[in-house]
Protein backbone atom coordinates (compact mmCIF):
# COMPACT_ATOMS: atom_id res chain seq x y z
CA UNK A 1 0.00 0.00 0.00
CA UNK A 2 2.81 2.41 0.80
CA UNK A 3 4.31 1.94 -2.67
CA UNK A 4 0.94 2.75 -4.28
CA UNK A 5 0.65 5.82 -2.05
CA UNK A 6 4.09 6.99 -3.18
CA UNK A 7 3.18 6.40 -6.85
CA UNK A 8 -0.05 8.35 -6.37
CA UNK A 9 1.82 11.24 -4.75
CA UNK A 10 4.35 11.30 -7.60
CA UNK A 11 1.55 11.20 -10.20
CA UNK A 12 -0.21 14.12 -8.45
CA UNK A 13 3.02 16.16 -8.52
CA UNK A 14 3.49 15.39 -12.24
CA UNK A 15 -0.08 16.36 -13.12
CA UNK A 16 -0.07 19.57 -11.05
CA UNK A 17 1.60 21.58 -13.85
CA UNK A 18 0.95 25.02 -12.31
CA UNK A 19 1.97 23.82 -8.83
CA UNK A 20 -1.16 25.28 -7.19
CA UNK A 21 -1.72 22.16 -5.07
CA UNK A 22 -4.69 21.05 -7.20
CA UNK A 23 -5.10 18.75 -10.23
CA UNK A 24 -7.59 20.26 -12.68
CA UNK A 25 -9.60 19.07 -15.67
CA UNK A 26 -7.17 20.74 -18.10
CA UNK A 27 -4.16 19.10 -16.45
CA UNK A 28 -5.70 15.62 -16.72
CA UNK A 29 -6.88 16.11 -20.32
CA UNK A 30 -3.29 15.88 -21.62
CA UNK A 31 -3.18 12.19 -20.66
CA UNK A 32 -5.11 10.54 -23.49
CA UNK A 33 -4.32 7.08 -22.13
CA UNK A 34 -7.11 7.75 -19.59
CA UNK A 35 -9.73 7.95 -22.38
CA UNK A 36 -12.56 5.71 -21.21
CA UNK A 37 -14.77 5.51 -24.31
CA UNK A 38 -11.98 4.86 -26.81
CA UNK A 39 -12.72 7.85 -29.07
CA UNK A 40 -9.14 9.12 -28.83
CA UNK A 41 -10.06 12.25 -26.90
CA UNK A 42 -10.60 13.04 -23.24
CA UNK A 43 -13.68 15.23 -22.98
CA UNK A 44 -14.25 17.59 -20.04
CA UNK A 45 -17.18 15.55 -18.73
CA UNK A 46 -15.05 12.37 -18.79
CA UNK A 47 -12.39 14.11 -16.72
CA UNK A 48 -14.97 15.56 -14.32
CA UNK A 49 -16.26 12.03 -13.82
CA UNK A 50 -12.74 10.92 -12.88
CA UNK A 51 -12.53 13.91 -10.51
CA UNK A 52 -15.76 12.91 -8.78
CA UNK A 53 -17.86 15.64 -10.40
CA UNK A 54 -15.47 18.47 -9.57
CA UNK A 55 -13.20 20.39 -11.89
CA UNK A 56 -10.18 20.00 -9.63
CA UNK A 57 -9.05 18.01 -6.59
CA UNK A 58 -6.40 18.35 -3.91
CA UNK A 59 -3.89 15.64 -2.96
CA UNK A 60 -6.29 14.02 -0.46
CA UNK A 61 -9.13 13.74 -2.97
CA UNK A 62 -6.69 12.56 -5.64
CA UNK A 63 -5.35 9.74 -3.44
CA UNK A 64 -8.83 8.67 -2.29
CA UNK A 65 -10.83 8.84 -5.52
CA UNK A 66 -8.80 9.62 -8.63
CA UNK A 67 -5.62 7.54 -8.30
CA UNK A 68 -7.42 4.21 -7.68
CA UNK A 69 -9.43 4.83 -10.88
CA UNK A 70 -6.51 5.79 -13.15
CA UNK A 71 -3.47 3.99 -11.74
CA UNK A 72 -3.73 1.04 -14.16
CA UNK A 73 -3.90 3.32 -17.23
CA UNK A 74 -1.80 6.29 -16.12
CA UNK A 75 1.53 6.64 -17.88
CA UNK A 76 4.12 8.62 -16.02
CA UNK A 77 5.92 11.29 -18.00
CA UNK A 78 8.99 10.68 -15.86
CA UNK A 79 10.01 7.01 -16.07
CA UNK A 80 11.32 5.38 -12.96
CA UNK A 81 15.11 5.40 -13.03
CA UNK A 82 16.69 2.05 -13.52
CA UNK A 83 19.36 0.91 -11.18
CA UNK A 84 22.66 0.95 -13.09
CA UNK A 85 24.17 -2.45 -13.42
CA UNK A 86 27.58 -3.18 -11.96
CA UNK A 87 28.82 -3.93 -15.46
CA UNK A 88 27.97 -0.42 -16.70
CA UNK A 89 29.58 1.12 -13.63
CA UNK A 90 32.69 -0.96 -14.17
CA UNK A 91 32.90 0.16 -17.81
CA UNK A 92 32.51 3.78 -16.79
CA UNK A 93 35.22 3.37 -14.18
CA UNK A 94 37.55 1.97 -16.84
CA UNK A 95 36.93 4.82 -19.32
CA UNK A 96 40.08 6.88 -19.67
CA UNK A 97 39.87 10.62 -18.89
CA UNK A 98 39.68 13.07 -21.78
CA UNK A 99 42.85 14.82 -22.81
CA UNK A 100 43.06 18.50 -21.95
CA UNK A 101 41.93 19.79 -25.37
CA UNK A 102 38.93 17.42 -25.56
CA UNK A 103 37.87 18.23 -21.99
CA UNK A 104 37.97 21.94 -22.86
CA UNK A 105 35.61 21.30 -25.79
CA UNK A 106 33.27 19.25 -23.56
CA UNK A 107 33.21 22.03 -20.95
CA UNK A 108 32.54 24.67 -23.61
CA UNK A 109 29.69 22.61 -25.08
CA UNK A 110 28.15 22.17 -21.63
CA UNK A 111 28.43 25.91 -21.00
CA UNK A 112 26.70 26.63 -24.32
CA UNK A 113 23.90 24.19 -23.43
CA UNK A 114 23.44 25.84 -20.04
CA UNK A 115 23.26 29.29 -21.66
CA UNK A 116 20.74 28.05 -24.20
CA UNK A 117 18.55 26.51 -21.48
CA UNK A 118 18.66 29.75 -19.50
CA UNK A 119 17.69 31.75 -22.61
CA UNK A 120 14.75 29.42 -23.26
CA UNK A 121 13.60 29.81 -19.63
CA UNK A 122 13.89 33.60 -19.84
CA UNK A 123 11.95 33.69 -23.10
CA UNK A 124 9.15 31.56 -21.62
CA UNK A 125 8.94 33.83 -18.57
CA UNK A 126 8.73 36.90 -20.82
CA UNK A 127 6.02 35.30 -22.98
CA UNK A 128 4.06 34.36 -19.83
CA UNK A 129 4.36 37.93 -18.54
CA UNK A 130 3.14 39.36 -21.86
CA UNK A 131 0.16 36.97 -21.91
CA UNK A 132 -0.74 37.88 -18.31
CA UNK A 133 -0.53 41.61 -19.09
CA UNK A 134 -2.66 41.20 -22.22
CA UNK A 135 -5.23 39.30 -20.18
CA UNK A 136 -5.21 41.90 -17.41
CA UNK A 137 -5.70 44.91 -19.69
CA UNK A 138 -8.62 43.13 -21.40
CA UNK A 139 -10.75 43.44 -18.24
CA UNK A 140 -13.11 46.32 -17.52
CA UNK A 141 -11.93 47.57 -14.14
CA UNK A 142 -14.53 50.33 -13.89
CA UNK A 143 -14.78 53.86 -15.34
CA UNK A 144 -11.68 54.99 -13.44
CA UNK A 145 -9.95 51.61 -13.08
CA UNK A 146 -10.97 51.57 -9.43
CA UNK A 147 -11.47 47.79 -9.35
CA UNK A 148 -8.04 46.95 -10.79
CA UNK A 149 -6.52 46.33 -7.35
CA UNK A 150 -8.84 43.34 -6.93
CA UNK A 151 -7.24 41.54 -9.88
CA UNK A 152 -4.96 38.65 -8.95
CA UNK A 153 -6.27 38.71 -5.35
CA UNK A 154 -8.48 36.22 -3.49
CA UNK A 155 -10.79 36.64 -0.49
CA UNK A 156 -12.24 33.90 1.71
CA UNK A 157 -15.32 33.47 3.88
CA UNK A 158 -15.40 30.60 6.37
CA UNK A 159 -18.78 29.20 7.49
CA UNK A 160 -19.69 26.20 9.62
CA UNK A 161 -19.56 23.83 6.65
CA UNK A 162 -17.61 25.50 3.86
CA UNK A 163 -14.82 27.87 2.94
CA UNK A 164 -15.92 30.15 0.11
CA UNK A 165 -13.22 31.74 -2.03
CA UNK A 166 -13.68 34.73 -4.33
CA UNK A 167 -10.91 35.61 -6.79
CA UNK A 168 -12.27 38.71 -8.58
CA UNK A 169 -12.14 38.58 -12.39
CA UNK A 170 -11.23 34.87 -12.11
CA UNK A 171 -13.49 32.45 -10.25
CA UNK A 172 -15.60 31.63 -7.17
CA UNK A 173 -15.25 28.30 -5.36
CA UNK A 174 -16.53 26.34 -2.37
CA UNK A 175 -14.62 23.73 -0.38
CA UNK A 176 -15.91 21.57 2.50
CA UNK A 177 -14.22 22.22 5.83
CA UNK A 178 -13.95 18.52 6.63
CA UNK A 179 -11.90 17.83 3.51
CA UNK A 180 -12.94 16.87 0.03
CA UNK A 181 -12.83 18.38 -3.42
CA UNK A 182 -13.28 22.04 -4.27
CA UNK A 183 -16.40 22.97 -6.28
CA UNK A 184 -16.29 25.67 -8.93
CA UNK A 185 -19.18 28.10 -8.38
CA UNK A 186 -18.45 30.00 -11.59
CA UNK A 187 -15.74 31.72 -13.59
CA UNK A 188 -15.65 35.41 -14.45
CA UNK A 189 -18.34 36.42 -16.89
CA UNK A 190 -19.30 40.11 -16.92
CA UNK A 191 -20.59 43.10 -14.98
CA UNK A 192 -24.29 42.45 -14.40
CA UNK A 193 -25.58 45.45 -12.45
CA UNK A 194 -28.51 47.58 -13.66
CA UNK A 195 -27.84 50.16 -16.36
CA UNK A 196 -27.52 53.01 -13.87
CA UNK A 197 -25.09 51.07 -11.65
CA UNK A 198 -23.50 48.41 -13.87
CA UNK A 199 -20.46 47.88 -11.65
CA UNK A 200 -22.51 46.86 -8.61
CA UNK A 201 -22.78 43.14 -9.50
CA UNK A 202 -20.20 40.68 -10.82
CA UNK A 203 -21.47 37.63 -12.72
CA UNK A 204 -19.56 34.34 -12.52
CA UNK A 205 -20.91 31.49 -14.67
CA UNK A 206 -20.26 28.01 -16.11
CA UNK A 207 -19.24 26.47 -12.78
CA UNK A 208 -19.40 22.78 -11.89
CA UNK A 209 -22.69 21.28 -13.03
CA UNK A 210 -25.27 20.36 -10.41
CA UNK A 211 -26.54 16.80 -10.35
CA UNK A 212 -29.30 16.67 -13.00
CA UNK A 213 -29.31 20.45 -12.98
CA UNK A 214 -27.65 23.54 -14.46
CA UNK A 215 -24.07 24.67 -14.09
CA UNK A 216 -23.40 26.60 -10.91
CA UNK A 217 -23.22 30.39 -11.11
CA UNK A 218 -22.67 33.23 -8.66
CA UNK A 219 -23.72 36.87 -8.46
CA UNK A 220 -21.31 38.93 -6.38
CA UNK A 221 -22.99 42.06 -5.03
CA UNK A 222 -20.51 44.87 -4.37
CA UNK A 223 -21.11 47.38 -1.60
CA UNK A 224 -19.11 50.28 -0.24
CA UNK A 225 -16.92 49.40 2.74
CA UNK A 226 -13.68 50.45 4.40
CA UNK A 227 -12.24 46.94 4.04
CA UNK A 228 -12.22 44.45 1.18
CA UNK A 229 -14.08 41.44 2.56
CA UNK A 230 -16.66 38.76 1.70
CA UNK A 231 -19.40 38.94 4.33
CA UNK A 232 -21.93 36.29 3.30
CA UNK A 233 -22.77 33.62 0.72
CA UNK A 234 -26.28 32.23 0.15
CA UNK A 235 -28.02 30.03 -2.41
CA UNK A 236 -31.32 31.81 -3.23
CA UNK A 237 -32.05 29.35 -6.06
CA UNK A 238 -30.71 25.86 -6.73
CA UNK A 239 -27.14 26.12 -8.04
CA UNK A 240 -27.34 29.95 -8.11
CA UNK A 241 -25.31 31.65 -5.39
CA UNK A 242 -25.28 35.20 -4.05
CA UNK A 243 -22.15 36.60 -2.43
CA UNK A 244 -21.99 39.90 -0.52
CA UNK A 245 -18.67 41.67 -1.09
CA UNK A 246 -17.58 44.95 0.50
CA UNK A 247 -14.79 47.03 -0.99
CA UNK A 248 -13.66 50.68 -0.97
CA UNK A 249 -13.68 50.51 -4.79
CA UNK A 250 -17.50 50.42 -4.68
CA UNK A 251 -17.69 53.72 -2.79
CA UNK A 252 -18.87 56.52 -5.04
CA UNK A 253 -17.25 59.90 -4.69
CA UNK A 254 -19.50 62.38 -2.85
CA UNK A 255 -21.47 64.60 -5.21
CA UNK A 256 -20.15 68.11 -5.58
CA UNK A 257 -22.69 70.59 -4.26
CA UNK A 258 -23.04 73.87 -6.13
CA UNK A 259 -22.96 76.51 -3.36
CA UNK A 260 -22.68 79.50 -5.68
CA UNK A 261 -26.35 80.38 -5.17
CA UNK A 262 -25.90 80.39 -1.40
CA UNK A 263 -22.83 82.63 -1.72
CA UNK A 264 -24.87 85.18 -3.63
CA UNK A 265 -27.49 85.43 -0.86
Amino acid sequence: RSEEHVRGTEAFAELDDDEDGMVSVAELQSHLELDGDGDGTLAEDEVQALLGGSDQVDIVGFQEKVWPAIKDKYKSEVPYPKEPSEKVEDEQDKMPPYDEATQALVDEAQKARDQYDEAVRSLKEMEDSVRNLEKEISFDFGPHGEFSYLYDQCYELSTNEYVYRLCPFNRVSQKPKNGGSETNLGTWGFWAGPEEDRFSIMKYEHGTGCWQGPSRSTNVKLSCGKETVVTSTTEPSRCEYLMEFFTPAACHEPMEVDISEHDEL
